[in-house]
């Protein structure tokens, strides 16, 4: 029996149809998946954007920052945002960022801690940086009210009425145009930079201070116990005039091994105080002239090889 043309008519649209709709389906699949991949670009841009205002604004209201950081859930606490209208005020001004901390306030606070320790970090490694942070310290350290203000709230720098009230600081902002340009911008970063540099200065100062203190006492070490021996040595020539006469007049008899040998005493006495020994190998002529000899006043009545006996008359 041969099919109707109605039936093969039905069959084909039935098949078109269903291709057709195969085709629609899978059309947008390449849309959507480049949507996907195209979204978290945007995401991330806006979110860098967000960190960085929020950063900026944390960095001029340290006391805000700090409640905040210890709990960010804060931030959705009603009472606390009317009780800290400039707060509020940002937070209406930036909608985005409103909306992003307000969503998940834990993660939010973590991300914008971790841009705030990229940006010190990105600050602490300039060498222009480095070079503003000694200039404030130093001025910090011979201003130490303002020093002690600025480290509690370092927005003040930004506030026309305590520069006005303080004219040395008003002075060096103008002398230092870095500086000024530096700590406007970021005022709670750049005094957490100035304190580790102030900390490292002080660590720096006390390895200093320990070393020069180390020297001085090995100075003083040194300087007894070359007393003590030129004490001791002036002692033994006390009772050995005749050696000490000879020496007096050519000290580098001391390092004459015939004259050692003559003399065993001597040799007997450098054997038993190298120090001595040592000093006279190196210069003999130092050591017969020291003032630990000179002051000796048996020794200092021997002969000086400069002075002639007078001719008999």
């Amino acid at each position: 029996m041969k099919p109707n043309r109605s039936s093969y008519h039905h069959v084909s649209n039935l098949f078109l149809t269903a291709l057709a709709l195969g085709l629609v389906l899978l059309m947008p699949a390449p849309l959507k998946a480049q949507t996907t991949a195209t979204a978290p670009r945007q995401d991330n841009d806006t979110t860098q954007r967000q960190l960085a205002d929020m950063d900026h604004f944390l960095d001029g209201h340290p006391e805000i920052a700090e409640q905040l950081r210890k709990d960010p859930s804060l931030i959705n606490n009603k009472e606390f945002v009317a009780n800290h209208p400039t707060l509020q005020q940002w937070l209406q001004e930036h909608p985005g960022v409103r909306e992003e901390v307000s969503e998940n306030p834990n993660a939010f606070m973590r991300q914008e801690e971790r841009y705030d320790r990229r940006e010190d970090r990105y600050r602490g490694d300039r060498d222009t940086t480095r070079q503003e942070l000694a200039s404030m310290d130093r001025f910090l350290d011979s201003h130490s009210e303002i020093a002690e203000q600025l480290r509690k709230d370092p927005s003040l720098v930004n506030n026309a009425e305590f520069v006005a009230n303080h004219p040395a600081l008003q002075q060096y902002l103008q002398q230092h145009p870095g500086v000024r340009e530096e700590i406007t911008e970021n005022p709670n970063a750049f005094m957490r930079q100035e304190q580790r540099y102030d900390r490292r200065e002080d660590a720096t100062s006390y390895r200093d201070r320990d070393r020069d203190r180390d020297r001085m006492t090995t100075n003083l070490g040194d300087r007894d116990r070359d007393g003590g021996e030129m004490s001791s040595f002036g002692e033994f020539l006390r009772g050995h005039s005749t050696v000490a006469d000879q020496l007096s007049k050519d000290p580098t008899l001391a390092n004459n091994k015939e004259f050692l040998a003559s003399h065993p005493e001597l040799q007997d006495y450098l054997k038993d105080h190298p120090g001595v020994q040592q000093q006279l190998t190196e210069n003999p002529q130092a050591v017969m002239t020291s003032p630990g000899l000179a002051s000796n006043p048996t020794f200092s009545k021997t002969p000086s090889p400069n002075l002639k006996p007078k001719d008999k008359q």
